[in-house]
């Protein structure tokens, strides 16, 4: 079963289980420099890696795409982390704020680290976009490729429960740099044709279903919006719906239909209600339909 990457490891503390102790391993998460992830964090370099028994750390601290680095989360102490190896995110901080990049949804078994035991996940980053994103980005076990990074600050994560006491989701996180030029969102390749007519793009794709329907996805300026979603460039780049509409918003424009034949998803583009977000310094607001309309 996939769950949306909402949900985190504290959903290990089910009915008839209770969360183990962390015996004040790490530091508050709202006292930490890392991505919110647990109850407390370990967090490199923030944290000495030497000084505790589980930590989460990368073989490099900054490099430039295309590269391969490896993260290893070590069990040091005489207990289980119960975890599982699926729930790990990619991170990115912007304007002093961390924002999850990837993954979306993943599997939920429910896995454990002996002690003295190591678990690694070797991640291919690339700053080439990756070209035909779908509307997820489903995670990888141990090894897998994340396309679209841009140069800045990251963090990679991951969350456990530590022994058999009551306690503490633990967090662990381990920082790093990617040197690489800003991000550039460009359509992905299932677009065919875009046209503009004044303020208005519309952009067509070919979807991969075969029985013919048709969904449309609006992005519009707007310059008001109750609770926007923050989307950054590398978060954008792994949605093909965000792809094709915020990537031909230029001077003048006002709108971009991005319209999709032999569309599969029900409702239109995994969207039920509109809803706003805030990419770079504009507001927009999100609509789906299904393509009936041929609006100008």
């Amino acid at each position: 079963m996939r769950r949306r990457a909402l949900l985190s490891l504290s959903a290990l503390a089910l009915a008839g289980c209770t969360a183990p102790g962390s015996d004040a391993m790490g530091v508050p998460t709202d006292a930490s420099d890392c991505p919110s992830v647990g109850d407390r964090i370990v967090c490199v370099p923030e944290t000495d890696s030497e000084s505790v028994a589980v930590v989460l750390t990368a073989d490099a601290q900054s490099f430039s795409p295309p590269e391969t680095v490896t993260f290893s989360l070590e069990n040091g102490s005489d207990r289980t982390l119960s975890t599982n190896f699926y729930a790990w995110t990619l991170w990115k901080r912007a304007d002093g704020d961390w924002y999850r990049v990837v993954p979306d949804i993943w599997r939920e078994p429910l896995m454990t680290l002996d002690p003295g035991g190591r678990h690694e996940w070797t991640l291919s980053a690339e700053h080439d976009l990756p070209p035909d994103p779908g509307r997820y980005y489903d995670a990888w076990l141990e090894a897998g490729t994340v396309g679209g990074l841009g140069g800045g600050e990251y963090a990679f994560t991951a969350d456990g429960v530590l022994g058999d006491s009551e306690g503490e989701t633990l967090g662990f996180a381990a920082r790093f740099d990617v040197d690489a030029p800003e991000l550039t969102l460009e359509p992905t390749e299932r677009v065919v044709d875009a046209a503009r007519d004044g303020g208005v793009v519309t952009v067509r794709g070919e979807g991969v279903d075969e029985d013919g329907s048709r969904a449309e996805l609006t992005v519009r300026c707007v310059e008001t919006a109750e609770e926007p979603v923050r989307i950054i460039p590398e978060r954008a780049a792994h949605d093909y719906r965000l792809r094709n509409t915020l990537s031909y918003f230029e001077d003048g424009v006002e709108r971009v239909r991005y319209v999709e034949e032999n569309h599969a998803i029900t409702p239109s583009f995994g969207i039920d209600e509109p809803y706003a977000i805030r990419y770079e310094e504009d507001l927009y607001e999100v609509t789906t339909g299904d393509g009936e309309a041929e609006s100008g």
